[in-house]
């Protein structure tokens, strides 16, 4: 009995050692000095898998009454009809078994409603996102220090408030309030997102044109390497280009209007390379970078065409649109977090205590590159590289 006993105290032991070493990792240390840019992410990368989850398979396993989920709430007294109706209500118009919806019959009524309820889903997570975000901003302005502190409590206060939220119904908070603010910040983000590709093209250019420079310097015609690789990777942006528009050509030029924005895109596509060869700063890497996502934006015009005769993929899943979309969106949330959350950029006065995000000298010591606020931040990031 007693050797039982020691080995469940060992075992909870290794346990909890683990989870501490585990939660370390994620949530970082909270010296003087850091920032919270790495749980800032994963807290960002936790929304985007939540909001996933509950369109594909949370909200359509509750209007349907199927899942692991919502077998789970119904197994709690009385919880169950609340969530059912906190998800249904503002979808049964699409219900076909219901007197006043009409959604029509069968499959097609079903696919609908969970669609409605899976839509609805996303905005939980996210709505709980930008909540937190905003409240850490003013919380953060007031005390620099919480950016770095309390993140233990900060996760388990969003799995909680991700719990609660499914008891709210979607009209009129989600559905209604809510959902116009996204269409607003998503017309912004998507001008956002067009800046952050442009920076992350400029730095990742300049970063190999330095690496090829250091390779010069220390054995010359040794850099020419990572010339080579900035060319080779232009070249395939731009041959991706060039395949893409192709097939929205044979694929989706079957209407004028569709045939002006793709002609729109490759003229878009020619002018922007001709504008980065004309300067003497420019960069070919940014605009082939930028360039693809033009060609992406065309698709997506053209495959969210309501009309038959004009989009052969209408009613089916955009599989590669939604992939495509989700990188660049985890790829734009990931720079955002990793760039604006540092201490130093959320309150002024604690600048001359923060320390550079540049890297530092050899010696250990500061390399003297504070942030420096009255530099934009573009200019800035271009300093150090």
């Amino acid at each position: 009995n007693i050797m039982g006993q020691t080995l469940s105290l060992a075992a909870v032991y290794c346990c909890c050692s683990a989870g501490a070493s585990l939660c370390n990792s994620c949530f970082g240390t909270t010296a003087t000095g850091t920032t919270g840019r790495k749980r800032s992410v994963l807290l960002l990368g936790l929304v985007i898998a939540f909001s996933l989850w509950f369109q594909y398979s949370v909200g359509p396993g509750i209007v349907s009454q199927s899942g692991w989920v919502w077998k789970t709430y119904r197994a709690i007294p009385g919880t169950g009809k609340l969530v059912y109706h906190a998800w249904y209500d503002s979808c049964a118009q699409y219900d076909g078994n219901n007197e006043d919806g009409d959604g029509g019959e069968g499959l097609h009524s079903e696919a609908l409603l969970e669609q409605c309820a899976g839509n609805a889903g996303v905005l939980r997570p996210t709505f709980l996102a930008t909540f937190y975000f905003l409240a850490n901003a003013i919380a953060t302005r007031i005390v620099p220090s919480l950016n770095r502190e309390a993140w233990p409590a900060k996760y388990t206060i969003f799995f909680f408030g991700l719990l609660v939220s499914m008891f709210v119904p979607n009209n009129p908070l989600f559905s209604g309030i809510y959902l116009w603010l996204a269409r607003l910040g998503a017309g912004i983000f998507v001008v956002m997102q067009q800046v952050i590709l442009i920076d992350v093209a400029y730095n990742w250019n300049d970063s190999w044109v330095e690496k090829a420079n250091e390779a010069d310097r220390l054995s010359y015609g040794s850099g020419t390497g990572w010339l080579h690789a900035i060319v080779g990777v232009c070249v395939a942006f731009y041959s991706s280009c060039a395949v893409a528009i192709g097939l929205l050509y044979t694929h989706f030029a079957d209407c004028p209007g569709n045939t002006w924005v793709i002609t729109l895109t490759l003229i878009a596509v020619i002018g922007l390379t001709a504008l980065q060869l004309a300067g003497t700063e420019g960069s070919l890497l940014t605009s082939s970078i930028i360039s693809l996502y033009s060609v992406y934006l065309c698709f997506s015009i053209v495959s969210k065409n309501p009309r038959g005769e004009c989009n052969p993929r209408l009613g089916k899943n955009d599989v590669w649109g939604i992939t495509i979309g989700l990188l660049l969106t985890i790829v734009s949330l990931i720079w955002t977090g990793w760039s604006w959350s540092a201490e130093a950029r959320l309150d002024v006065n604690a600048v001359q205590a923060a320390k550079s995000v540049g890297p530092a000298s050899a010696n250990g010591n500061d390399n003297g590159e504070n942030l420096n606020l009255d530099v934009p931040f573009f200019e800035w990031r271009r300093s150090w590289h």
